[in-house]
């Protein structure tokens, strides 16, 4: 089903929002522009990706220790992903950094690292979706193609008052399309303007029409917006549909020796590349008799076995049951395996920083 505005057009709407944001703009680090108002590429690609399902207020430290330790293209694809990946440890989805790094290189690799300025050539590089290169070619150079997230969705759901779930293609599709009539509303040459739109879009759906409790007084299109003329701005979007949960039971074997612990890369399912003790779905069996059958027999030392407790942890669409199991040798044993670390050492999944905190003391 379509939808469109059905509404004049209103020639005041793309310089009310982006005059607005020249007002209200939060001061944040990648904000930086050049004498063109223009950003950098680079800086505009590493916060875009960093703020996909992050607070703004989470990212900013870590988004200035990134750059840090990475202050260039060059200097993140010549890193290891390992410590790529401990950089980014605490942000989460960690899929994110992975294709980070692997874009990086390729950048390198087949562009001689120089930046393609289209959304469509941005769009072909790993880890880059539409989202991410429409932000990156507006912003860093220019083209005048709207961004669509959530933000942008709701504002849109409002200010058209569109009777769809926040989630729904629809909504995603309609979002484009009014983004789309606002570009063009642009003043042509001005390489700036489809930046700050977009920019404007998300920060008003940021900071001023929220999910709950919108600040509608304070928002530049208020005069403009169907739900609020209704008195109807809570009533859209309308509710996400309901996740489908996958509940796991698992167990963690956390064999320690001295202040090293048996740690593997995760090769499937979530966080990818990051560490985690080993595990094993319970399947209703004792959690001290499922750690022994984990281990393979292959214990180190003589202690037995300890039960540490449950933790519960939450990712993507798993609800997670993990039950602990201590099993400590001494300092003199030598583990004959490089998979032996200090967790300091390694990014840990969030479940891993759980499990080993429940080994403490």
């Amino acid at each position: 089903m379509g939808f469109s505005s059905g509404s004049k057009v209103d020639e005041s709407i793309p310089a009310r929002l982006i005059l607005w944001f020249r007002a209200q703009a939060r001061d944040l680090p990648w904000r930086q522009a050049d004498e063109r108002g223009l950003r950098d590429p680079y800086r505009c690609w590493i916060a875009e990706i960093m703020l996909q399902q992050t607070r703004v207020e989470a990212v900013q430290e870590y988004f200035l220790r990134f750059f840090k330790l990475f202050p260039t293209l060059n200097s993140l694809a010549e890193a290891e992903l390992e410590d790529v990946l401990r950089a980014w440890a605490g942000l989460g989805y960690y899929r994110r950094a992975r294709m980070l790094h692997s874009a990086a290189r390729t950048l390198q690799e087949q562009h001689q690292g120089q930046w393609p300025s289209s959304s469509a050539e941005l769009r072909q590089l790993p880890g880059i979706g539409a989202y991410t290169a429409a932000a990156v070619a507006s912003l860093a150079f220019g083209e005048a193609i709207p961004v669509v997230d959530g933000n942008v969705k709701r504002v849109v759901a409002r200010y058209l008052a569109l009777p769809l779930p926040a989630d729904a293609l629809a909504l995603e599709k309609a979002a484009r399309a009014e983004g789309e009539r606002w570009m063009v509303e642009l003043p042509t040459g001005d390489l700036q303007a489809p930046g700050l739109l977009n920019e404007a879009l998300m920060e008003l759906g940021a900071t001023i029409c929220l999910p709950c409790k919108p600040r509608c007084e304070a928002c530049p299109l208020a005069t403009s917006c169907r739900a609020f003329e209704a008195h109807q701005v809570g009533d859209y979007p309308r509710p996400k549909r309901k996740k489908k949960w996958v509940d796991l039971e698992l167990v963690y074997l956390v064999h320690r020796v001295g202040m090293r612990v048996h740690l593997l890369s995760r090769q499937t399912g979530w966080s990818l590349g990051l560490f985690e003790p080993p595990s094993a779905p319970l399947a209703e069996r004792d959690p001290l008799a499922a750690a022994w059958e984990l281990s393979g027999a292959a214990l180190i030392g003589e202690t037995e076995l300890q039960y540490r407790g449950l933790v519960r942890h939450s990712i993507t669409h798993h609800r997670i049951r993990a039950h602990v199991v201590l099993f400590e040798a001494s300092e003199e044993v030598v583990p004959p395996s490089a998979q032996w670390r200090c967790p300091e050492a390694v990014p840990l999944t969030g479940l891993a920083k759980k499990v080993l905190a429940c080994c403490q003391g």
